[in-house]
């Protein structure tokens, strides 16, 4: 008989991570690491008896919003049931526990970046945003002329990267909409050491870019695989992390990762869907997209305070009427009124809806990821008032398009 699901003690998070690598198919480390005792509070296990056969948690970050405005978030992370357990509705015990803590804490959305994606639209969860990853061939990296006070760039070491990278990213991730803020507690196994299948193999190497006016306002973090053929050099560079707090930060360490010498390929896993680098580059054909997915996932909790928080394109008026099927409480007919770029949400349940719509697609169009219209031609939105949808779509409007550079 399975108990009621709980958080954990620090004595029980052996158990914990034992159950979560286990669900996910690989080896517990050998030590737990520091990171995995952070909010305590917020995990959730399910027991059979005395062991842990099923674990979710989440962490108390920041999710920035279209204009800038970050608020708290629970990112939900540790996903997973024993394959003993399955099927035995261990997992919809736990999510729906971990919505009823989100409610609790005044926390107005969760998120989570999924390992599979067929598994979270069922509890109210939409995508937010995506995300590509892409080779380009160096030979065909020439730039296009333009502006050259681009600043300074310089490699620093491990122990400088650790110093200056977070409060550069901590000044990135408010420049666009849908970025997580990053734990200090992580950085040091987090992001510092990367999952290498993703880019190849390779010690990290940190570059810094300084601003005109000499503060630091970007890095990269690339790594070079070893590759010879012949005695002739086939190296591929990959990009692991790249954040720019400035146009000029980007511009110039993509000039520098395009011209690091005895590279045939630069490689990619995670940039934002209307990267720049296309447009910077005289022969943008050679940069191929070799896969375009999904990255953060949202769930808006309550819906007038999520939507009042973000900023909007445009003023207008558009009454949503929410259907939410795993938390009936949530859902409800809303009126979003923007006026002078301020917005306000009220619930008007029985008043005529210009749109109808799930708790999934809202959480998709929250962040201007994707458009009313978009989501209409997929069958997934209802337009009840004539024009709604056009309506809809201007005051969502965001630009740049939002974009997660953190994985949890």
């Amino acid at each position: 008989m399975t108990s009621a699901v709980r958080s954990v003690t620090r004595d029980e998070m052996a158990a914990f991570a034992r159950a979560e690598f286990t669900a996910f198919g690989v080896h517990v480390p050998e030590e737990t690491p520091a990171w995995a005792f952070e909010d305590l509070d917020r995990t959730l296990a399910a027991f059979d008896g005395d062991e842990v056969v099923g674990t979710t948690r989440a962490y108390s970050m920041e999710l920035t919003l279209p204009g800038g405005a970050c608020i708290p978030v629970a990112a939900v992370s540790a996903v997973g049931v024993l394959p003993t357990h399955r099927r035995r509705g261990l997992l919809t015990a736990m999510m729906r526990a971990q919505l009823d803590d989100v409610t609790s804490r005044g926390e107005h959305i969760a998120a989570l970046t999924a390992s599979e994606g067929g598994i979270y639209r069922r509890f109210g969860y939409g995508i937010a945003t995506m995300h590509v990853s892409f080779e380009l061939d160096r030979r065909h990296a020439a730039f296009i002329d333009g502006p050259r006070g681009e600043g300074q760039c310089r490699l620093v070491d491990d122990g400088e990267a650790r110093s200056l990278l977070p409060a550069i990213f901590d000044r990135a991730r408010r420049t666009f909409p849908g970025a997580m803020s990053r734990p200090e507690l992580w950085w040091p196994s987090q992001y510092f050491a990367f999952d290498e299948s993703k880019v190849g193999s390779g010690k990290a190497f940190h570059v810094v870019h300084v601003g005109d006016d000499g503060e630091p306002d970007g890095y990269v973090t690339y790594s070079l695989e070893e590759r010879w053929l012949r005695g002739i050099s086939r190296h591929r560079l990959g990009v692991r992390d790249l954040q720019s707090v400035t146009p000029d930060a980007r511009r110039a360490l993509w000039r520098f990762i395009c011209g690091v010498d005895l590279v045939e390929t630069i490689a990619t896993w995670n940039i934002p869907v209307d990267e720049p680098l296309r447009w910077m580059l005289s022969e943008s054909r050679h940069m191929l997209v070799d896969r375009f997915g999904d990255h953060l996932w949202l769930r808006i909790v309550d819906v007038p305070a999520a939507l009042a928080a973000r900023n909007y394109a445009s003023d207008g008026e558009v009454v949503l009427d929410v259907r939410d099927g795993f938390r009936p409480s949530s859902g409800g007919c809303f009126r979003l009124h923007v006026d002078g770029g301020k917005a306000s949400c009220e619930r008007v349940d029985g008043a005529r809806a210009d749109l109808v719509l799930d708790t999934p697609e809202l959480a998709s169009t929250y962040l201007g990821g994707v458009t009313f219209g978009e989501l209409a031609r997929a069958g997934l939105v209802e337009e009840r008032t004539p024009g709604a949808i056009t309506r809809a779509d201007t005051v969502f409007a965001s630009t740049p398009a939002p974009y997660a550079a953190t994985w949890f």
